[in-house]
C-alpha cells in the first residue's frame, strides 16, 4: 500500500475572516499553524505564474483536519456545489448533541439541507450544513 495516513483536506477560501469564524468560532476547531508560503516554491509546485498564498491549518488537539488556502493575488469565484455534484462535495465531522448544534447554527444563519435525521440503522443522527466556501459539512452524532 502506498498511503500511510490521511493528512488533511485543503479548502480554498475567498474570504479568510469569514472562513476562520466558521471553522473556529462556529464549529470549534483550533488554529494550529498559520504560514505565508514561499512564493517561488508555490509557483513551481502549483504551476502558477504568481502565487501569494497564506495557509492556516485547523484541527483538534494538534491534529490537523483542514488546511484553509487563501490566494491573496488571484481572482476567484465561489463555486456552486450541490450534494450530488461530481468530485469532492463534503467533509464529515463527528459531533456531540447534534440537535443542540443544529439549533445554534440555524440561529447563526448557517444553511442546512434538512433538520437532523436518524439513520436507518439507528446508529447515528446526521445533517448537512454549508460552509462559507459552499462545501457541505456532514455533522454526525454517534449514538
Amino acid at each position: 500500500m502506498i498511503i500511510k495516513n490521511f493528512r488533511h483536506a485543503g479548502i480554498v477560501t475567498t474570504n479568510l475572516r469569514e472562513s476562520l469564524y466558521f471553522y473556529i468560532e462556529v464549529l470549534g476547531l483550533e488554529k494550529i499553524k498559520t504560514l505565508n508560503e514561499n512564493e517561488k516554491l508555490m509557483k513551481k509546485i502549483l504551476n502558477l505564474k504568481k502565487c501569494k498564498l497564506k495557509t492556516i491549518k485547523l484541527g483538534l488537539k494538534n491534529k490537523v483536519l483542514i488546511e484553509l488556502l487563501y490566494f491573496q493575488n488571484l481572482k476567484q469565484k465561489k463555486r456552486k456545489i450541490k450534494i450530488f455534484s461530481p468530485g469532492l462535495t463534503h467533509i464529515s465531522l463527528t459531533v456531540k448533541s447534534l440537535n443542540k448544534i443544529y439549533k445554534r447554527l440555524k440561529n447563526l444563519k448557517i444553511k442546512f439541507l434538512s433538520e437532523p435525521h436518524l439513520s436507518n440503522d439507528k446508529k447515528v443522527w446526521l445533517a448537512f450544513c454549508k460552509s462559507p466556501e459552499n462545501i457541505f459539512i456532514e455533522l454526525v452524532e454517534v449514538l
